[in-house]
């Protein structure tokens, strides 16, 4: 038997507690704290008192790894898989099945208790309101999306990724962010069209950009890259190999067994970066990845969770992990690692996102309340306090910079705009080191020399092609 943590076992009695009066509920899970092995024991423990149970799931490897998770607390399972088409034991206890198998097979069962992986996605619904007497759980990390509060009746919530990162459960995270302009990409359903990321991301450029802020940041560290598409993967990994580094890549284009030797390779450590795009999102947990870079944008809360948590397992001498943001998702999401209480209510309009900053001496992603740099203990200096504001509003940016373009500012001209923040100095700082005029920033600005290294061993940015 497997010996639960605290939360785990806290979780197991509030959906116990919670079914004598409701019959839906959600279990929200941080990526890494163990769903799977929370909903497993409650699989058991319904095996043991009798009752019929059918646990879904939407995706191949999520399959197997519930099977394997199964196994471990020692239930039989009969499984739903399209490879297996014999008639169903009808004195089983416990079924696993794909939610497209079941839909074909659902006279053949009728289960008292369904548990659902990644319950955030709307295509279990259907399977929902066939069995209206039975009790659910939907199992996720990310209770997003209308159907919740359609559908479920509470939800279940005991721990949060700060609580677990404090608590040594999931390593902390050290995040970047590139700043780019994302307003050429288009939304259709609530997400970035596959065709505008495209057109952004899978351009040589940004290869490079990609390679030279790897190799800034993560050289060495065993890396899982998401990208857009399959040609950007294809694309982003050529780039990886051309510039020395060991990489490979798997799509859904990629026969099972190349797959399963590509990730035996990466598992081993004989090859440093792995790329994909939308495969490992879930179902995919690998403790020694040290860096993940996010190649891509996302408008989904969901995806961009559970790709950052791909590097959150602890494992031996993993201090944190590398994050590489290089599709703005912190500036939608904020900090992986930021505090979110979740509702079955579903918000009409999306309060934002907790504020971030970025360390000017080692350049992480931090709370923008935080005083002291978590990874290089740099203070930050005391806000000046202004008093109300009088008189007459006045124009932000001067008419002398309006309708020029960034990159053709003078050095006194960027650091105008530093002051009057139309644009963060990690931004101006990009744009005077890609034209290698950092000494003089540093000498109006009042820096010191070792402030112009740490600039120069950061590498140079890729955006600094805006119009005021």
């Amino acid at each position: 038997m497997i010996q639960l943590r605290n939360y785990q076992n806290e979780s197991i009695r509030q959906l116990r507690d919670l079914f004598r009066t409701k019959k839906r509920l959600v279990l929200c899970l941080p990526t890494g704290a163990g769903k799977t092995v929370v909903f497993s024991e409650m699989v058991r423990l319904a095996y043991l008192k009798g009752t019929t149970t059918l646990v879904l799931t939407d995706r191949k490897e999520l399959f197997k790894q519930t099977i394997t998770a199964l196994g471990r607390v020692g239930v039989p399972v009969e499984e739903i898989a399209p490879h297996n088409r014999k008639k169903l034991n009808q004195n089983a206890l416990i079924f696993l099945a794909m939610v497209e198998t079941i839909k074909r097979r659902l006279p053949e069962i009728n289960p008292s208790l369904i548990i659902i992986d990644e319950a955030h996605k709307g295509n279990f619904t259907k399977l929902i309101e066939q069995f209206p007497n039975a009790h659910i759980i939907g199992a996720t990390a990310t209770p997003v999306g209308k159907h919740f509060e359609k559908y479920y009746h509470d939800i279940v919530q005991v721990i949060d990724t700060p609580d677990l990162v404090s608590s040594g459960f999931l390593a902390p995270c050290k995040p970047y962010m590139m700043k780019d302009d994302f307003s050429d990409l288009e939304v259709k359903a609530g997400e970035f069209t596959e065709q505008s990321l495209n057109n952004h991301f899978n351009k040589p450029k940004l290869y490079e950009g990609v390679i030279e802020n790897y190799l800034n940041y993560a050289k060495g560290m065993k890396t899982i890259v998401f990208n857009c598409n399959i040609s950007h993967t294809q694309n982003i990994n050529e780039a990886f190999v051309n510039a020395g580094i060991s990489s490979k890549y798997i799509t859904s284009e990629t026969p099972k067994d190349q797959r399963d030797k590509i990730l035996a390779e990466f598992k081993n450590g004989e090859i440093d970066v792995l790329n994909n795009c939308g495969i490992l999102t879930t179902g995919y947990d690998e403790p020694t990845i040290e860096c993940v870079i996010v190649n891509r944008a996302t408008k989904s809360l969901p995806l961009w969770l559970q790709c950052a948590g791909r590097g959150s397992r602890t494992n031996p001498n993993k201090e944190w992990f590398v994050l590489l943001d290089f599709g703005g998702n912190h500036t939608r999401h904020g900090l992986w690692n930021e505090p979110r209480t979740w509702s079955l209510k579903q918000k009409k309009k999306r309060e934002g996102v907790a504020p971030v900053k970025t360390c000017p001496q080692c350049s992480a992603m931090l709370s923008n309340m935080v005083s002291v740099c978590e990874y290089c203990s740099y203070e930050f200096p005391e806000p000046i306090k202004l008093g109300p504001a009088k008189g007459v509003m006045v124009e932000i940016t001067p008419s002398h910079l309006k309708g020029r373009k960034v990159a053709n500012l003078s050095v006194e001209e960027l650091i105008e705009l530093q002051q009057l923040k139309k644009y963060k100095p990690t931004f101006i700082w990009r744009v005077v080191r890609s034209r290698n005029e950092l000494e003089k920033y540093a000498s109006l600005m009042g820096y010191s020399s070792g402030w112009v290294w740490r600039q120069k061993t950061q590498g140079v940015g890729h955006f600094t092609n805006y119009t005021i």
